[in-house]
């Protein structure tokens, strides 16, 4: 780590300008949460691991900023070389640099790897102090990472209709039809899942989302796909052509972003006319892709996502004639077609299949190895690892058993991130990723905290459990009946139409205020279709973000609340929404009413609720759910499996 931070100070010291600073995101080149081997740099010159983060290397200092996720997690990887620096308790890092960097400091920093939106918020903050924001021409992590993982090369997959529900030309219709409105005659696309989403496309370029590195830029009459050109195969190919979708190379985007900016990128311009279309025929009239009729259209305007689109691109552009808007992909993509919706709750029921499989494995696996009391019963363990000749169960052996119940049912493509399997102070670590040499061995008298997911072909899931195989204290019920009824009331909520993620988040923790508890991470957020396992623009959180998109009928959301004690367990519990017309019994305001439908199906452990906690609907709500939960799971089940699924829903009392 030392030897990586001298060699970047030796380029920062030699650029030109001289560099008395370097910014190193988390992010690729299409600001992606998840990012491929070959793009984790800011894990390379840290050793910091989790997904969201941003380092800050100047010529005496090194700095590493992080969400609450991560507080737990970054103080143990950094070295001492390195200054934790806690988001939402130490100065943001455009207020750190303007304030402890020199007057005239030049910042360097890939301006591929960071948005429009952040570019100009550090510029803006940098200007106070006459600093200024350097895009380097090179990235320098490049050229002192000697391994560096190759750039992947795996193949675009075309995804079938029968999953996607809805055609590229249907989408490309809406989206032109979306430029015309903001008098706009093209858009540069970069998000990861919104070009997949776009044209119907999947590949395996990043680990736990489905995507393929590509752009994509679309015009009143021409749509650009830019991709490693070895990724197609002839049907790949015969497919964009089928769809009239232009197929560039990846780094052509830079040239072709020039081009779009003189108003001069046009097929034949690329040379690159697809066979069985004729350009003179369909230019000027509409087509099944949505053409628009250029002749009549004389706005000049090129769309693009300030927090998707990388400054780089946004550099080649006219100032004057980019819109800075979200992209309307984000709201399209959230909004769920029919055939999404209800491949999302088949997904979620097979997937839901393999997780009760697992806790009935787990239960018994817990019993012989270590003696424990089980699921059920609420009693000490007999006696640790009884059993000597019995393999030990690890965080990472339990989690390769869930998988291994997950690959078995139809359509599952991987996980949709890595497992969170956590034991005992671990499940404090809020986004703790186990390591196979590293990790803890289960414990029969500790909480076990698993947030796991899966891609199958109709959807992404996302579910976490919290269970105990020994005797829980008092306070560890307390908790988690805190957690409990926080997400009852979120999941149960009722709200008028127009309300945000940022209205409703209170829901979830006013349980948990009652006791002064709380979390450090938001409550929601969106899930793909067989995309990415976060997805927006949507959320529930405590963050002003929030507040941006209303949720809306036909979105997903996830319901996670969660509470974490620092160096003894953590606590969440994670099912997956829908949001539905409310049906209320009044329409106040005529606004209409919306409220949510659990999708996700297992069940929450009765022996960590301490029912004297709830009220009577709350039981009830918990007895529907149970019931609903073993009638709909029973058929992917065999007879063992469904006792204890039986006895795990079995109703309590009221």
């Amino acid at each position: 780590m030392a030897d990586t931070l001298a060699a970047l100070r030796s380029l920062m010291a030699s650029h030109s300008p001289p560099l008395n600073a370097l910014i190193v995101p988390s992010e690729d080149y299409h600001q992606s949460e998840y990012v491929s081997a070959r793009d984790k740099r800011r894990d390379f010159v840290s050793g910091f691991t989790g997904s969201a983060g941003i380092a800050l290397i100047s010529m005496n200092e090194a700095l590493l900023w992080t969400d609450g996720r991560y507080f737990l997690q970054a103080a143990q990887q950094l070295s001492e070389q390195w200054k934790l620096m806690r988001m939402g308790e130490d100065p943001a890092l455009d207020i750190w640099m303007a304030d402890n960097l020199p007057k005239d400091a030049a910042i360097g920093v890939d301006p591929w790897c960071i948005s429009v939106d952040t570019a100009q918020k550090w510029e803006c903050a940098f200007a106070k102090k006459q600093q200024k924001l350097v895009p380097t021409a090179r990235n320098l992590v490049d050229e002192v990472w000697k391994n560096q993982p190759p750039a992947e090369t795996n193949p675009l997959i075309v995804h079938p209709l029968e999953f996607a529900g809805c055609s590229v030309a249907d989408k490309l219709k809406d989206l032109r039809a979306k430029l015309v409105q903001e008098k706009a005659r093209a858009m540069i696309i970069t998000a990861l899942d919104e070009v997949a989403w776009l044209y119907n496309v999947r590949g395996t370029d990043v680990s736990y989302s489905p995507v393929v590195h590509a752009f994509a830029i679309v015009t009143l009459n021409s749509a650009f796909l830019y991709v490693d050109k070895r990724k197609l195969s002839s049907e790949a190919n015969s497919y964009m052509k089928e769809n009239e979708i232009f197929v560039r190379e990846y780094g052509d985007v830079s040239s072709d972003t020039v081009l779009l900016a003189s108003n001069q990128l046009t097929p034949s311009s690329a040379d690159k006319t697809p066979a069985g279309l004729n350009t003179e025929t369909n230019c000027g009239k509409g087509t099944g892709n949505g053409e628009i009729q250029t002749e009549e259209f004389v706005n000049d305007l090129i769309w693009v996502d300030t927090g998707a689109c990388c400054f780089a691109l946004y550099l080649k552009l006219n100032a004057d004639k980019v819109l800075l808007k979200q992209s309307p992909l984000a709201l399209a993509k959230a909004l769920k077609n029919p055939v999404e919706m209800k491949g999302l709750k088949n997904a979620h029921i097979r997937d839901g299949a393999a997780v009760v499989q697992y806790l009935s494995w787990l239960d018994r696996q817990m019993q012989e190895i270590y003696g424990a009391s089980g699921y059920f019963a609420e009693a000490e363990s007999m006696s640790k690892n009884k059993l000597q000749d019995l393999k030990r169960l690890t965080e990472v052996l339990a989690s390769d058993k869930l998988e291994e119940f997950r690959a078995s049912k139809e359509h599952f493509r991987g996980l949709s991130f890595p497992t969170i399997s956590s034991v005992g102070s671990n499940g404090a670590i809020i986004h703790y990723s186990p390591e196979a040499e590293t990790c803890a061995e289960l414990d029969p008298d500790q909480i076990y905290l698993c947030d796991s997911g899966a891609q199958y072909l109709d959807g992404t899931t996302d579910i976490t459990r919290t269970v105990h195989f020994g005797k829980p204290t008092p306070h560890e019920k307390t908790c988690y009946t805190a957690v409990l009824k926080g997400h009852i009331s979120l999941g149960n909520a009722r709200f008028p139409n127009g309300t945000n993620g940022y209205a409703l988040d209170v829901l979830a923790r006013t349980p948990l205020w009652k006791y002064g508890l709380d979390y450090r991470h938001g409550t929601g957020h969106g899930i793909g279709s067989y995309l990415n396992v976060h997805e927006g623009p949507h959320q529930i959180s405590f963050r002003p973000s929030a507040q941006n998109v209303p949720l809306q009928v036909s979105m997903t959301v996830t319901d996670e609340p969660g509470y974490y004690e620092d160096g003894k367990f953590g606590i969440r519990l994670e099912n997956v929404l829908i949001v539905k017309e409310g049906n209320t019994k009044f329409n106040f305001g005529d606004k209409g009413y919306l409220t949510f439908e659990h999708i996700t199906w297992a069940p929450y452990q009765r022996k960590l609720i301490d029912a004297s906690l709830l009220v009577p609907e709350e039981i009830q709500w918990l007895n529907d759910y149970h019931s609903k939960c073993s009638e709909i799971l029973a058929p992917y089940l065999n007879q063992s499996e469904m006792e204890w699924l039986k006895n795990a829903t079995a109703p309590i009392a009221t």
